[in-house]
C-alpha cells in the first residue's frame, strides 16, 4: 500500500506541474521555452502512466482531483488579486480625498489673506461646495488627519511670496490650528484617562 501511495503522489505531482506548465505556454505563446518544458511533462507523464499500467479510472480520478486543486488555488489566487486591487483603490480615492480637502482649505486660508493662486474669483456655489466637502471629509476622518492635512498646507503657503501682512494673519491661523489640536486632542486624553480610572 505505501508504494501505491507514495506512486499516485508522484504521478499527482507530475501532472501538478503538466498543469502548471501548460497554463504558461498559454499565458506566453510566444516563449518557445514554455512550449518545450511543456511537451517534455508531458511525454514525462505518459511515460510514468504507460510504464506503471495505473487503472484508467483512477487515474481519471486523480486527474480531476489535481485539476480541482488547481483551479482552486487559481480562485484563491484571484481572490487575492481582486482584493488586493480593492485595497489600492480605497487608498487612491483616500488620497484624491486628502488633496480635495488640501486644496479647499488652501482656497480658504488665501482668501483670508486676499491672495488667490489664479486670477479668476471662485464662483460662490463652488466656494459653498467645497465647504461642504472639507466638512464631510472632517466628519469621515479623524482629526488627526486634517491636522495634518491642514499643517501640510500652512507650510506651503507659508513657502509662497507673501506680504509681512500675510505672514502674520498665516500665524495667527497657525496658532488657532494649534489651539484647536490642543482642545481636540486634549478631550481624547481627558476621556482616556476616565476610562482608565473606571476600569
Amino acid at each position: 500500500m505505501p508504494v501505491t501511495h507514495d506512486f499516485e503522489k508522484e504521478l499527482a505531482n507530475r501532472y501538478t506541474a503538466l498543469l502548471s506548465a501548460k497554463e504558461k505556454e498559454v499565458l506566453y505563446p510566444d516563449n518557445e521555452g514554455y512550449k518545450w518544458k511543456r511537451e517534455k511533462l508531458e511525454t514525462l507523464y505518459q511515460d510514468t502512466v504507460l510504464k506503471s499500467k495505473y487503472p484508467k479510472e483512477r487515474l481519471k480520478n486523480l486527474e480531476e482531483e489535481v485539476q480541482k486543486e488547481q483551479d482552486n488555488q487559481m480562485n484563491q489566487a484571484e481572490q487575492f488579486k481582486q482584493a488586493y486591487k480593492q485595497g489600492i483603490l480605497q487608498k487612491l480615492q483616500f488620497t484624491k480625498e486628502e488633496t480635495n480637502y488640501k486644496d479647499a482649505y488652501k482656497q480658504e486660508v488665501l482668501k483670508s489673506l486676499n491672495k488667490e493662486p489664479s486670477e479668476k474669483e471662485t464662483p460662490p456655489d463652488e466656494s459653498k461646495k467645497g465647504e461642504q466637502e472639507m466638512k464631510d471629509f472632517e466628519a469621515k476622518h479623524g482629526y488627526e488627519k486634517v491636522y495634518m492635512l491642514k499643517r501640510e498646507v500652512l507650510d506651503e503657503i507659508k513657502e509662497m511670496d507673501l506680504t509681512p501682512v500675510q505672514k502674520e494673519k498665516v500665524n495667527q491661523i497657525e496658532k488657532g490650528l494649534e489651539q484647536e489640536r490642543l482642545m481636540k486632542l486634549g478631550n481624547k486624553k481627558d476621556k482616556n484617562q476616565e476610562n482608565d480610572m473606571e476600569m
